[in-house]
């Protein structure tokens, strides 16, 4: 037992020293390059994968055999539920007022402690044992309390902005639904890097849209840039409601038709890229990016820390031995100056920059900014011009411990570009490998996505996700909003709940639509405004689970869940189980398709894990519920 719980305390005085840190072509020919991506890639993971190897047999063997998983829940600061360190969490229970009073100021303290930031592990476990706040406590309160500190999203140094749910708004008064397209993955990528970890992901980090869109779906292509789809079957959620899937594809680039590209690479190399293996994964990123380049593309490599320095010039792809060279040379130090770090970049992008190329900006970094300017806003009013000329920005994320998603969402999403993030190597195979074109060539900017339902079929609507995507009605053609960038090949998908007419349920009116699904767009380096619209018919609901497209069912499934870890109003009326239960109606051959194993496997921890807390049943208890109208909630 001493042994377990000194695996424990040292588990967790890790976790808080990190939570502390920094807060603040021929057909053959295309085949022979396929073969030479795949083999340059290959190589790059091997190397990878062997320095991971090698780093693992330096820890020692004692620490490997005692490693313990800490068992995550929901714990807020006055919270009563308790996880045991087992696999099983068992039923809730009561702590002393005094556990619960000292959990709150120590977050607090986590939050706005600085004065722990150079010290070492033993330094910061003494620093802890001295605050005035633990004196009262016996050893094994303390050691109640290291394992709260280190389960609450608050203590992993994580950075969110939360944003309300949408409405379940009626089409008598408001029949548009608009918004910006979306095709970034950062919260459902890190939410599973937190879930395999054994910890709940922080609601606020929940974006329904960026689950949705994390999922590949196997759309039909059209003539058109945009392919348009829809499919609606009743809810297994929602009682008396619809869902509604609708889904917009551009078309795929065939081989050699990828336009050259100029690319900065922007690496931050501050001291807490130090932990999680940030700086590693970021190089093998890189490497792996710069394998898929050919003799003509040209890449840039800038790293910040204080201040910017430009460790490669323009280079050519082809020479990618000096291009790892410069790779390698990245190592982590100093505070973190992204506003630096950018305006080095793009003015190395605007030097760069040629017509008809993809010139494109890559921020790597785990957005922890606390030298220069720190709010994206600020940092992108020092670009808006390069923005504006065609300079594409993709921010990419990596680590957990410390982490701001907001600064690294908001960037992305303001800065004509897109917000991915990164966990492993399968991460880095999808991003630069899989999908590289969806990732080099935009072939779409300031894209939107404008539904018009029709009040005679559908009475009520909800849009699940794209809270911080909304726009006005009158903002879908304006040129001057902004939208989103959608590369060659990527697919976005959008899920309404929507609630039919009564006048109709009874005898759907099938020769008629239940809305318009239109999208609106300018070229890459055009200013005009394109739109494509069609109507979506009432003959694509479905009236039963047998008739609807696996790629529906899956995309239900995976907004439930997303649903359920945000803690959405609507999510208290289903159970894990019940989400598990809709993924087993997909036909089996597709049940075997990885990411639905993944999610799977995600619903799974999630359904362990997750404590149950209904932080809307005090005032909005389910028995008193209107399936029609949701609660003003702050």
């Amino acid at each position: 037992m001493k042994l377990i719980a000194n695996s424990i305390k040292a588990a967790v005085v890790a976790a808080l020293v990190i939570a502390l840190a920094n807060c603040a072509t021929a057909p053959s020919e295309n085949e022979a390059r396929r073969d030479s991506s795949a083999k340059a890639a290959n190589e790059v993971k091997a190397e990878a994968q062997a320095q991971a190897q090698r780093r693992a047999k330096q820890k020692s063997e004692a620490s490997e055999a005692e490693r313990i998983s800490v068992i995550a829940s929901r714990l807020k600061a006055d919270d009563d539920t308790v996880l045991a360190d087992q696999n099983q969490p068992l039923p809730p229970r009561a702590p002393e007022a005094l556990i619960s009073d000292t959990l709150k100021q120590l977050l607090t303290q986590v939050k706005t402690n600085n004065e722990l930031l150079a010290h070492s592990q033993r330094d910061a476990e003494t620093g802890f044992n001295n605050q005035p706040f633990t004196h009262n406590l016996t050893q094994a309160q303390k050691e109640e309390l290291y394992r709260l500190v280190s389960r609450h999203p608050e203590s992993v140094g994580q950075i969110f902005k939360r944003y309300r749910v949408n409405p379940t708004i009626e089409t008598e008064y408001n029949a548009i639904s608009t918004f910006a397209m979306d095709v970034d993955n950062g919260s459902f990528k890190l939410a599973s890097a937190m879930l395999h970890s054994n910890r709940m992901p922080d609601p606020a980090g929940i974006r329904v849209e960026e689950f949705v869109n994390a999922l590949d779906y196997q759309y039909q292509h059209s003539d058109d840039l945009f392919a348009l789809s829809a499919e609606a079957m009743r809810s297994p959620f929602r009682e008396g409601f619809y869902l509604l899937h609708v889904g917009a594809q551009t078309r795929e680039l065939k081989a050699g038709e990828r336009n050259p590209s100029n690319i900065v690479l922007v690496a931050d190399v501050s001291g807490s890229m130090g932990s999680d293996d940030k700086i590693e994964l970021l190089q093998v990123a890189m490497k792996t990016l710069v394998s898929q380049l050919d003799k003509n593309d040209r890449v840039a490599l800038v790293a910040y820390s204080d201040n910017a320095k430009v460790l490669l010039d323009p280079t050519r792809a082809s020479s990618k031995r000096k291009i790892y060279k410069a790779i390698e040379r990245l190592r982590a130090n100093g505070s973190t100056n992204v506003e630096a770090g950018l305006k080095t970049a793009y003015r190395l992008a605007n030097e760069m920059q040629e017509p008809g190329f993809n010139n494109r900006v890559i921020l790597t970094s785990d957005g922890m900014a606390n030298t220069g300017s720190r709010s994206p806003e600020a940092i992108l009013s020092t670009i808006n011009d390069a923005k504006q000329n065609g300079i594409f920005l993709t921010t990419l994320g990596v680590g957990k411990e410390v982490y701001n998603d907001y600064l690294l969402e908001q960037l992305a999403n303001q800065g004509n570009g897109t917000y991915l993030y990164i966990a492993d190597l399968d991460d880095v195979q999808e991003v630069f490998v899989d999908n590289i074109n969806s990732q080099l060539q935009t072939v779409a900017k300031d894209a939107k996505i404008q539904v018009a339902f029709d009040p005679a079929i559908v009475s009520h609507y909800r849009l699940l996700g794209y809270e911080n995507r909304h726009l006005e009605t009158q903002d879908f053609m304006d040129a001057e909003k902004d939208g989103a960038e959608i590369g060659a090949g990527q697919k976005v998908t959008a899920i309404y709940e929507i609630k039919l007419a009564e006048s109709i349920r009874e005898n759907l009116p099938r020769a008629k639509a239940i809305a318009s699904l239109a999208v609106s767009y300018k070229k890459p380096e055009g200013k005009k405004v394109f739109q494509i619209q069609k109507n979506i018919p009432v003959s694509i609901i479905q009236q039963n689970v047998e008739h609807t497209s696996a790629d529906s069912l899956l995309s239900f499934s995976m907004a439930a869940f997303a649903e359920k870890l945000r803690q959405s109003y609507w999510a208290r009326f289903y159970t894990y189980h019940e989400i598990e239960g809709l993924l087993l109606t997909l036909p089996r051959n597709y049940q075997a398709h990885q990411q639905v194993k993944e999610l799977k496997q995600l619903i799974s921890i999630a359904e362990r894990l997750d404590n149950g807390y209904d932080e809307f049943e005090a005032n909005y208890p389910i028995s008193k519920v209107s399936f029609e109208r949701v609660p003003l909630l702050d």
